[in-house]
């Protein structure tokens, strides 16, 4: 089969693109993007000649992008979508019922919200890896006195920018202390999302008079959706990974080890400076491929801290830590308990001070560190690989 990718600054281009291609099947890349996702007349244009010149059978992205679906529903071609983000509005266009979709979502709420909407051939698909390259890598001498720690995270802090909700300095001191109160108990819960429901009609109208927000032409998301999962959401992952890291690189700074030795300090790796974390070490940026697996093999632990708007999923993030063969550490998510065992393949917690005992726990019993991150490994080298996932949806098609 001949399969169109077009992809933007999606991660796993290679991986997919090699996965297909050992499955038997011709990948041909397209890497011109369209000046708005959802309605963009001249490249959809430009996309279906493409498609009906070079005999293309099949599109696949990583995400869902409406203008694409359009262009395969006109050309009477499938269209294979893999979602990797949440939230991720551009589900929630009307094309989503075109019949030439297969949309596969990595967050099983996610994939059943978007079905109950009455779309169809929606399916949920965690996502996956290259067992084949990440069971080649290791790093060399040189690079492990630069990446050995014994805690690490890899990911944004949000500070970057200022987030949406920072951005709306007219809302008045009783809404503002309301939603802030609503995300403080909201970081609080682990595995149940409350936090669009919170959002009352005279709560949200405070919202829109501070920042006014409009529903997308073709678009099913609601208003509160967004200011939940694009506002609320942001802004709770900022201030939970800033006072984690906080928290917790000053714990590694007061204690030691059972022989008196002091532990290593927390690795960041993140794109802007972080001089308001002065216990932690800001590594800087590493490239997903080559670099971040290395992270994650010579990291005692790994954390993740889902990004809020992840409702159940198990973020790329977690399945990249576990299948380069890194012990996890991770916020309870639900989706974990689908396809892993907490404990055996990796380690939840479920509020700070669980997390913060686990730290030192699993920093000092190196035999059941290591084999929990061996047991992740092989499941998910065995059962979460590109080349098994993109078989079972070609078997929707």
């Amino acid at each position: 089969m001949k399969i169109l990718f077009p992809h933007w600054k999606s991660f796993g281009v290679e991986d997919i693109t090699e996965a297909f291609e050992k499955l038997g099947h011709t990948v041909v890349q397209y890497e011109h993007e369209p000046s708005n996702y959802r309605i963009d007349p001249k490249y959809k244009s430009t996309f279906k000649k493409y498609i009906r010149s070079e005999n293309i059978e099949l599109v696949f992205t990583s995400n869902y992008f409406p203008v694409i679906s359009d262009a395969c529903n006109d050309t009477g071609i499938i269209y294979i979508s893999w979602c990797y983000d949440n939230p991720l509005v551009l589900t929630y266009s009307k094309t989503i019922f075109n019949p030439c979709n297969r949309i596969f979502i990595f967050d099983s709420q996610m994939a059943s919200e978007i079905k109950a909407l009455g779309a169809q051939n929606v399916y949920y698909m965690p996502m996956a890896v290259n067992a084949e390259r990440l069971s080649k890598m290791s790093a060399t001498p040189e690079q492990k006195k630069i990446i050995e720690a014994d805690v690490s995270f890899v990911g944004s802090l949000y500070t970057e920018k200022h987030t949406l909700y920072d951005r709306m300095t007219k809302l008045d001191a009783h809404t503002r202390g309301y939603l802030e109160g609503v995300m403080a108990s909201q970081m609080l819960v682990y595995g149940y999302s409350f936090i669009e429901n919170t959002l009352t009609p005279q709560i949200i109208k405070k919202m829109q008079e501070a920042m006014p927000l409009e529903t997308t032409p073709n678009g099913m998301e609601t208003v509160a959706y967004t200011y939940a999962n694009y506002f609320l959401c942001r802004k709770m992952t900022q201030t939970e990974r800033t006072e984690i890291l906080d928290e917790l690189s000053k714990l590694l700074s007061y204690i030691t080890t059972s022989d008196g030795k002091a532990f290593m300090p927390l690795k960041l790796y993140t794109p802007a400076p972080t001089p308001f974390l002065p216990n932690v070490e800001n590594m800087g940026t590493i490239h997903y491929m080559y670099e971040m697996p290395l992270v994650f093999q010579n990291s005692k632990i790994n954390l993740n801290i889902t990004l809020r708007s992840i409702k159940s999923g198990i973020p790329l993030r977690a399945m990249d830590i576990m299948g380069a063969g890194g012990f996890l550490l991770t916020n309870y998510q639900d989706d974990f308990n689908l396809h892993f065992t907490d404990g055996e393949d990796f380690v939840s917690y479920s509020s700070r001070e669980d997390l913060y005992a686990k730290v030192v726990y699993f920093l000092t019993h190196e035999n059941e560190r290591k084999e929990i991150a061996a047991n992740g490994c092989r499941k998910v080298r065995t059962n979460h690989t590109y080349e098994k996932s993109l078989a079972a949806m070609l078997e929707k098609i």
